[in-house]
């Protein structure tokens, strides 16, 4: 569960990235390319398409953390505000007094219930960060795989030429 500190500093460093951004933008120097150090064979769109899925599996997981500590927060409260609710004095003898304790032990029961299922919810986000980790790592293998086959056409075209040197030569 993310702390409000935690928050607080992916703010920041989302912040930081932008402004670089931005910086990266207005700095052009002539370059026409959204990263003008950069010369690759990957085109402006692509490096858009690629931010852009980027940033959305960041503000799904940040979602997801924040209604996980919304739901934590309101559990929480609801347990505290019951067990106020259940104050008794301390004179309560009473055939009432046994039922007190049997409220308050079912309600301590829903709340450890409750616990149990963030525990589990918990886990399933954890699996959806893992599933969004290998749908990334999907993704570079894919952009590896296409890079990987360019160089193939390449040293195919390479051997073309030496074979065709080689029979004028011979």
């Amino acid at each position: 569960m993310a702390s409000p500190e935690q928050v607080q500093q992916l703010e920041a460093r989302l912040a930081a990235v932008e402004q670089k951004l931005a910086a990266a933008a207005a700095g052009g120097d002539g370059d026409d390319s959204l990263v003008p150090g950069r010369k690759s064979g990957t085109s402006d769109a692509q490096v858009l398409k690629k931010v852009s899925t980027r940033l959305q599996d960041f503000e799904a997981q940040i979602t997801a953390q924040l209604s996980n500590m919304q739901g934590d927060f309101d559990k929480k409260l609801s347990h505290v505000n019951r067990g106020a609710s259940s104050v008794k004095p301390l004179d309560a003898s009473g055939p009432s007094a046994g039922l007190d304790t049997m409220a308050e032990d079912l309600d301590q029961l829903k709340y450890d219930v409750g616990e149990l299922k963030d525990l589990l919810s918990n886990n399933k986000g954890e699996v959806n960060h893992i599933r969004r980790i290998v749908l990334a790592c999907e993704r570079d293998m894919e952009d590896f795989t296409a890079a990987m086959d360019a160089v193939n056409v390449d040293l195919d075209e390479m051997r073309a030429r030496v074979d065709a040197t080689h029979s004028i030569i011979t």
